[in-house]
């Protein structure tokens, strides 16, 4: 474990490396790209803060599981909640130990098996949006017939492997190339086709090489040394707003960062792969999954919106000014989204309290918005929050600069903060 400093400044530190690119050459990060990540070097950071070494720690918020891999392999236990049906793959992929020499050799068999079948267009169709495989909704499509075929051999021959570790393996090496193989970019807001995509040739047996790329390059970090015998974890599956109270007690840090409030579902991010892999197979299973998040997007009308407004001087202002300008909004629905995100992240915050410990502390990776000029200040609403959800709020540190939305026409950056609690 990193060293502590018994006398720790939360306001004083060096800056924080936030993002995933400083950590996709990690070990387990770079099986599959997950762009909102963690470093692990911010969770060490973290924990280097801290007076005393935390003993158990929590993310409410777990996304592609950093959090609790960095703290799983300096032997500290985590617990992580994830909606996302995909990352709690994910997570329990590279949070699970595993031999690499029988994952390869079931990687092996998976991938005769898959030549063998035959694999019916029709019956994919039947559980894939139109827009998924050639010729598409006008002439546009993500897969041509013969790589739609490629995949879905593969997922249904993986799906036969007896071993569950080494299933689950596989179809986060799956995962991990179906853009890639596809006609379409993914980025942090959406999918776009890629330039000249009608011209580019992928083969069946494109997808295979693929496939046999990213099972050695988990095979590798598997042999390659990290230890088997790593700390306890244990994976919270669900809605954070409903899980939370399933956190053990006893939480020394609570680390994590929720959803932005900018509009955005990020589950559609990883649509392409929820729908080829079968995590949600209709408009209706994706419409759950979309009304399993926070309420901090509008893609999904929300059945219970918040009324009232939550007591912090800056959300009241903000609210109002949102409403005011609400005919100027791409959204009508914005103000109360917005509205609604801070009371699903008070209802989060109050359900986690009585379970830290009694030097647990909260730290929270936030970011700002912008709609019509109207700025919304997370870190500050939430440290005026605190009290009211039983915390006393010990520092707001921004971290960097993000780019703003499409929909805000990235005309400026937003910024992204670090905020501390401590029961009160």
């Amino acid at each position: 474990m990193h060293s502590k400093n018994q006398n720790s400044n939360l306001t004083a530190q060096a800056p924080f490396e936030s993002t995933y690119t400083h950590g996709k050459n990690f070990p387990f990060q770079r099986w599959f790209k997950f762009k909102e990540a963690f470093s692990p070097q911010l969770v060490y950071g973290v924990i280097d803060r801290l007076p005393v070494a935390p003993r158990l720690v929590a993310d409410c918020f777990a996304g592609s599981g950093t959090t609790a891999l960095s703290c799983q392999l300096v032997g500290v236990e985590s617990q992580s909640i994830e909606v996302n049906p995909l990352m709690q793959d994910v997570i329990e992929a590279k949070l699970t130990p595993a031999c690499g020499g029988a994952f390869l050799d079931a990687v092996q068999k998976a991938s005769r098996r898959a030549r063998k079948l035959s694999i019916s267009l029709r019956d994919l169709r039947k559980r894939l949006p139109p827009t998924f495989i050639e010729p598409g909704v006008k002439d546009r499509y993500l897969y041509s017939k013969v790589v739609a075929r490629s995949i879905e051999a593969i997922r249904q021959s993986l799906e036969a492997e007896s071993c569950p570790i080494n299933r689950r393996l596989m179809r986060v090496a799956l995962a991990a190339i179906l853009v890639e193989l596809s006609n379409v970019r993914v980025d942090g807001k959406g999918r776009r086709y890629r330039g000249g995509w009608r011209e580019r040739i992928v083969s069946a047996d494109d997808v295979y090489l693929h496939f046999y790329v990213k099972t050695t390059e988990i095979a590798e970090d598997l042999i390659g040394g990290i230890p088997t015998d790593r700390a306890k974890f244990y994976l919270h599956r669900g809605d954070t707003r409903h899980k939370v109270s399933s956190l053990q007690s006893g939480i020394d840090l609570a680390l994590f960062s929720p959803p932005y409030p900018n509009s955005f579902d990020y589950t559609d991010v990883y649509n392409v792969e929820l729908w080829m892999l079968g995590y949600i197979n209709s408009a209706e299973s994706n419409r759950t999954l979309r009304r399993s998040t926070l309420r901090s997007h509008v893609q999904v009308e929300w059945p219970d919106s918040a009324k009232e407004v939550l007591d912090s001087a800056t959300l009241r202002a903000t609210y109002k000014k949102l409403g005011r300008a609400r005919e100027q909004l791409w959204s009508a629905s914005i103000p109360e989204m917005v509205n609604g995100y801070f009371a699903d992240l008070s209802d989060t915050l109050v359900g986690l309290r009585p379970k830290l410990s009694s030097r647990g502390v909260v730290t929270m990776v936030v970011g700002n918005s912008q709609y019509a000029g109207i700025s919304i200040n997370t870190a500050k609403i939430l440290s005026e929050l605190a009290p009211s959800m039983g915390y006393e709020a010990i520092a707001a540190e921004s971290i960097r600069s993000m780019r703003s939305s499409p929909q805000q026409k990235r005309t400026q950056g937003l910024l992204e903060s670090m905020v501390w609690l401590k029961p009160a």
